[in-house]
This record gives C-alpha cells, structure tokens and sequence, in this order.
C-alpha cells in the first residue's frame, strides 16, 4: 500500500504542470535496480529550468536512498538548486548546503567543488566598491580556504583569480573614500585611505591615480615636497598614465611657485644689499 501511495506520488512530482498540457511520464519504482540513478539524473535536468523542482527532487533521493552514491551527489545538488535562484537568502543556504557536504565528505572528490562553491556564494553578493564590504571580505577568507584545503586544484586556481578581483574592489573601496575626502578637504582623512592602499594593496590597478591624488592633497595641504614627490613617481612610473601629463603640470607649477618663494624672501642679514658692480 504505502509503495503504491509512494509512485503514485512520485508521478505526480515528475509530470508538472497541468493536465491538460502535461506530457506522458513513467513513474520510477524505487524498489528497481539503477532507480536511485535514474531518479538523480531526472533531478539533474530541472536545475537550471525550475531549481525548487530539483531540490524536491534531490531530497527524494537522499531520503530513498541514504546508503547511495547518489545521496551524497543529491546534497550537492540541493546546494546548487539554492545556487541557481541568485537571491540572496537563496546564496546564504546554498553556502550553508555546501558548507555541510564537505564537513560530511571532506575526502569526498566533490568536495573541492563544493568549497570553492562558498566562495561564489559571497563572490556572487559581492557590492560595489561604494558599498558595504561585508561580502568582499568573506569571499576572500573562503577563496583562501579553497587554496589552503585544495593546494594545485583547478578550483584553487580559479580561487586565486577571484580573490585578486576581491582585493581590487576593496582597494577602489578605500580610494573612494581617501577621494571623497580630499574633495570634502578632509586631508589627513585622505592621506590615511591613500596610504591604507598604498600599503595593503600594492597590486592596486589605478595606482597612477592614487599617487597623483596623493600629490594634489599635499600640495593643498602646502606640504610641496611631499606632493612633489608624488607627482614625480607619477611621470617616473607611469608615463603612459592619463595622470603623467597632469602630474608634469603640477611638477612645473611647484618649481614656479619655489622660485618666486625664494625671490621674494628677505636677504640674510650681512648679505650685501645692492654693491655697486
């Protein structure tokens, strides 16, 4: 009785839609041999078209058959039916099924995948570089975890990748803010986040900019040798920078502006003043 309910039940699952539009399906018997098998791959194929459906899916499997190789690949599968909805409360319980599968199957060949997985899941509600960077932050601690767990894998190179473009959104993050401050003349605010890339992330991709704003808040400080420190590194490192021109100009400016200083100071007191030639 209850296995007559039960394919009754699982041809309902499996027909969807309606009746009136519904095409011919063939219940599987989970009593026949290969029908875990069939049930994981009938499973598979809703993924990308309806995720819920698969997970419905997947966790029929796990519950039939629990001693199968096809259980533990169906745990996987509810992790990337939550994968595939985008959401992100769905992204947090994809994490959260990805995280378990490799407590439960840490030497399990899949295992690697499901790792790398958490990472995508923070990667994926990674925000832009004015925004929080709660997510940016987790990405990178999971990317690393797959390089640490899985050294030499196409996962952990992969992780590497990811976690570069990680680091540039948190070093745009933190010129913003340097910026922002400098056009609110906040410049030791400024100088603190410009300084912050400088030292964290040193692979920063705009450092052309970040030096030359660097200048332009030392020059607005009165601070000239700083700033014309800075423009030099500029032109000296990046000639080919939209910056380097801007730069030159302000390198012509500063020597102009320590000219007249000298020009106009008082002469030292025993100096002659005026001899006649």
């Amino acid at each position: 009785m209850k296995k007559t309910a039960l394919l009754f039940l699982l041809a309902l699952l499996f027909a969807g839609g309606g009746c009136r539009h519904a095409k011919p399906t063939v219940a599987i018997d989970p009593g026949e041999k290969g029908a875990d098998k069939r049930m994981y791959d009938n499973a598979v194929r809703y993924i990308n078209k309806d995720p819920e459906k698969a997970r419905l899916l997947f966790k029929e499997v796990a519950q039939l058959y629990p001693d199968s190789i096809y259980a533990n690949k169906a745990k996987l599968g509810i992790g990337d039916s939550y994968f595939r909805e985008r959401d992100s409360a769905s992204l947090v319980m994809a994490a959260a099924e990805y995280q378990e599968y490799v407590n439960l199957y840490p030497y399990s060949p899949d295992a690697v995948y499901a790792k790398y997985q958490i990472g995508m899941c923070y990667y994926k509600q990674v925000r832009r570089p004015e925004r929080d960077q709660t997510n940016t932050y987790a990405a990178i601690k999971a990317f690393e975890g797959v390089i640490q767990q899985y050294p030499g894998t196409a996962e952990a190179n992969e992780a590497k990748k990811k976690i570069d473009e990680c680091r540039q959104t948190l070093a745009t993050h933190f010129f913003r803010i340097g910026y922002y401050n400098y056009l609110l003349k906040a410049y030791e605010g400024a100088l603190a986040r410009f300084k912050q890339v400088m030292d964290e992330y040193p692979d920063f991709q705009d450092t052309a900019k970040l030096l030359y704003y660097t200048g332009r808040t030392y020059a607005d400080m009165g601070d000239r040798a700083s700033a014309l420190s800075f423009f030099q590194r500029v032109v000296g490192s990046h000639a080919r920078s939209k910056f380097a021109g801007k730069a030159q100009g302000w390198i012509k400016k500063l020597a102009r502006l320590e000219a007249g200083k000298k020009k106009a100071a008082p002469p030292k007191p025993g100096a002659p003043q005026g001899a006649n030639p």
